[in-house]
């Protein structure tokens, strides 16, 4: 039991790790600077960009730390091979963690049941023959089943492979038409949004967050009018972003309301005995 349940610990990792290109996303083959899920600036948030993989956890050991020390296909792990083992747990299994050896088949788990006497680590498959009909092909890299080694495996509603072994629509705005032009980095999937002003037709919405591929209403205040100046961080102009915007001691509260604008209070504690209610952002009795 406590050999399955640290390989179920380990299959979280490595699961986490290898859908890390995107935001929720996936890591992709073939994808990078320019044309990936990672082409433009800060597109990858807190993570890394790898040129092959996309958005990741990681692009080498030194970002790794604790007991996942190891950078493999962009994640922080236990072990890339046994020589990351010590000598209690010399095997790394394709959980990519360190494992106690194995001799037979009957010492690995229901998820990993092909012993590699060998190398002592319990995998998930050798050859396609070890996998299931759902996921027919194996990775001999990661020694786990997949959908896909490559794009040729996957069908037309889905046709790029990522990294995970998932054939999926998208793994960059270049597999996009003119309708649905961005690749979302959540699903993978081709969807409305912007990669520059000219896509942005909605008055309302003019400017286009090409970090986000959405076309919002002002990225600086340079973007606002007059009337409504301040770009809140939320994108929508409006006289304030914050209660420190708001300048006049009789509306000292910036309410975040379709246009943001000073008022007498957004909450009840912030109005005084005589009119202790708050109504439509005005104190009342």
């Amino acid at each position: 039991m406590t050999t399955l349940r640290a390989w179920l610990s380990g299959m979280v990792v490595v699961g986490v790790v290898i859908a890390c290109g995107g935001s929720s996303g996936t890591t992709v083959n073939g994808t990078g600077p320019g044309t990936g899920l990672c082409a433009t600036a800060g597109a990858c948030g807190n993570q890394q960009c790898d040129p092959t993989l996309g958005c990741v956890d990681c692009v080498s050991n030194t970002q790794c730390t604790g007991n996942n020390k190891v950078c493999f296909q962009g994640g922080c792990v236990g072990c890339g091979t046994n020589a990351d083992c010590g000598a209690a747990n010399p095997a790394c299994w394709s959980d990519h963690q360190c494992h106690p050896a194995c001799k037979t088949n009957q010492d690995c788990p229901n998820q990993a049941q092909i012993c590699n006497t060998v190398t002592g680590a319990c995998l998930q498959c050798q050859a396609n023959k070890d996998c299931p009909q759902q996921r027919p092909l194996c990775n001999t890299v990661t020694n786990l089943c997949v959908a896909c080694l490559s794009s040729t495996d996957c069908g037309a509603s889905a046709p790029k492979c990522t990294a995970k072994g998932q054939c999926v629509q998208c793994t960059s705005n270049l597999d996009c038409g003119a309708a649905t032009p961005i690749c979302d980095l959540q699903d993978l999937q081709c969807r409305a949004g912007c990669n520059s002003n000219a896509q942005c037709l909605d008055k309302e919405r003019p400017i286009c967050d090409v970090k986000n591929s959405d076309c919002v209403q002002c990225l600086s205040n340079t973007n606002c009018p007059l009337s409504a100046p301040v770009c809140t961080q939320d994108n929508r102009c409006g006289n304030c972003a914050t209660n420190q915007d708001c300048k006049n001691p009789a509306l000292p509260y910036c309410s975040q309301s379709n246009t943001p604008t000073c008022v007498q209070c957004t909450q009840d504690k912030q109005c005084p005995m005589a009119a202790p209610k708050c109504q439509n952002n005005a104190c009342v009795p």
